[in-house]
């Protein structure tokens, strides 16, 4: 009598439709790690990226992240401004963005911060992209300024 085992394999599903076969190596705090079958290299993703994982040995199924969606320029608060590249992973690189606030306002050092991260959100709300990587942060006298990339699910 001759058996065959199967080895079910692990999926990755992304938020952009996209389906994943390989082996998961770890779902960490900010990206998953797998494999592809048949090779050894470990490839990581942003968890923002993945919808969920599916574990083929114990058909395990884990949630990993929810999809954000930006509809109109008035979802420009749910955008997320990340600040580590390896976040944006598994990511479609959008628009640059540039934010600055004048040197004539009335707003203490933290409130020029704070409109200059509301004006970057909005500009990528009206593009549809919920996140931003933030390439520059700088305060320099009365005046903040804030450039970055805006990400969406590819």
């Amino acid at each position: 009598m001759t058996t065959f085992v199967f080895g079910q394999v692990d999926k990755i599903y992304k938020h952009s439709g996209e389906i994943i076969e390989g082996q998961i190596k770890r779902v960490g705090e900010f990206t998953v790690e797998f494999t592809y079958d048949g090779e050894d290299a470990v490839q990581s993703l942003s968890r923002y990226s993945v919808n969920k994982v599916f574990y083929g040995k114990s058909t395990r199924i884990e949630d990993v992240s929810s999809k954000i969606e930006i509809t109109d320029d008035n979802d420009w608060n749910k955008v997320i401004i990340l600040e580590d590249k390896q976040l944006v992973a598994g990511l479609k690189k959008g628009d640059d963005l540039k934010s600055k606030t004048g040197w004539v306002n009335f707003r203490s050092g933290n409130g020029k911060d704070e409109r200059a991260e509301k004006v970057l959100k909005q500009q990528a709300a009206d593009v549809r992209c919920p996140f931003i990587l933030l390439l520059s942060d700088k305060t320099v006298g009365k005046s903040a300024k804030k450039t970055g990339s805006c990400y969406k699910y590819q």
